[in-house]
């Protein structure tokens, strides 16, 4: 009987500590990593090889041009690509890809292609005088040293000289069947009444090859612009899907959940309170799920999958559109043992804070 007490004693002690683990509230340092310089639009690879993780981020040495202008003569932005061992509090600039001449690309991320030593980065380019717009994914075998063009997610030159109808905002997550998702912002159907949308394509043999458009949310409604997408697989092995939508919505953070990261509800999906501009979600270990944005920085906590959300305080970073702050594009990630939260436009660098 004593035995059977003790095992009863230890398995509710494990149950509590689970349970204080789950609705922990998550503390940070007081102090901020800065990363390179004149960047933008900070995204890690973390963990690639034990401790060793990745840093992709917007170059720019000179001001980009407002809106769509005939010529662009400067030099556009530049990949840059870092290496670190110890969470970027030092580093190294391991590669870099300049933007084609007369061509301006920025907004990369990566990812690591399943079951493979591969890397894949992918990019937003663009045309100065908006006559082409493009999504190169560009392949690295050497852990990011050296980088060759693969493919192009998408491109358009439907925009004839539109800032508002061309491609942006691309994300890569790779899928349960070996198989890559690439999402992105596409204005390109704005005439037909999709004014933007977040739209999916699929490639199964490592992103040389891309399926047919999905859309994955979106209104035919001539309104509504769903953008800026980012996605998480949940602890239930279901995808999240987050996005702003602006338009009629204020640019308020929407999700939308998919047994499979395929096949997606119609329409705009469920708000999540106090998220507003550029989301980015994170599933933590535990199956805490973490949304948070440019505009606010306030991070939102699930843990039931998406049913009700919480803030978690104290957030990250303190930066707010509503005190005239500027929008930080934050991305959210595992490192190590504990949670990075990386911004930018707060200074000229990227910015990492940890939690403690």
């Amino acid at each position: 009987i004593v035995r059977i007490e003790r095992e009863a004693m230890r398995h509710l002690v494990a149950i509590l500590v689970t349970v204080a683990i789950v609705h922990a509230t998550i503390q940070w340092e007081t102090t901020s990593i800065s990363v390179g310089s004149d960047a933008g639009w900070g995204r890690l690879l973390p963990n690639l090889h034990g401790s060793t993780s990745l840093l992709t981020y917007s170059q720019y040495k000179h001001p980009l041009p407002n809106g769509c202008v005939r010529s662009y003569l400067l030099p556009g932005p530049e990949i840059w690509v870092l290496e670190s061992d110890d969470g970027f509090r030092s580093s190294r600039n391991i590669s870099w890809i300049p933007s084609p001449a007369n061509h301006i690309q920025e907004q990369s991320m990566m990812i690591s292609v399943p079951n493979s030593d591969r890397l894949l980065l992918i990019m937003r380019n663009r045309q100065p005088d908006c006559n082409w717009f493009g999504l190169p994914i560009v392949s690295s075998d050497d852990n990011g040293k050296t980088w060759q063009f693969l493919s192009q997610l998408d491109q358009t030159t439907k925009a004839t000289g539109r800032f508002d109808r061309g491609l942006w905002e691309p994300f890569l997550f790779p899928l349960s069947d070996n198989c890559i998702a690439g999402f992105y912002a596409d204005e390109t159907r704005a005439d037909e009444g999709w004014n933007q949308i977040i739209a999916q394509r699929i490639s199964c043999d490592g992103g040389k090859v891309w399926g047919p458009q999905i859309i994955a949310a979106g209104l035919k409604d001539g309104k509504s612009r769903a953008g800026m997408p980012g996605v998480a697989r949940m602890s239930n092995g279901k995808i999240m899907l987050v996005f702003e939508v602006c338009g009629t919505d204020d640019c308020n953070i929407h999700f939308k959940i998919s047994s499979h990261g395929t096949n997606w509800p119609t329409g705009l999906g469920n708000r999540i309170a106090d998220q507003k501009n550029g989301p980015y979600v994170q599933v933590l270990s535990d199956g805490r799920i973490l949304v948070t944005s440019a505009c606010t920085n306030a991070i939102s906590v699930s843990t039931d999958q998406g049913s009700t959300w919480s803030l978690n305080n104290p957030p990250a970073w303190n930066a707010q559109c509503a005190k005239n702050d500027p929008m930080t594009w934050p991305a959210i990630y595992n490192v190590s043992d504990h949670i990075g939260v990386v911004v930018s436009g707060l200074s000229p660098n990227i910015e990492i804070r940890y939690s403690k």
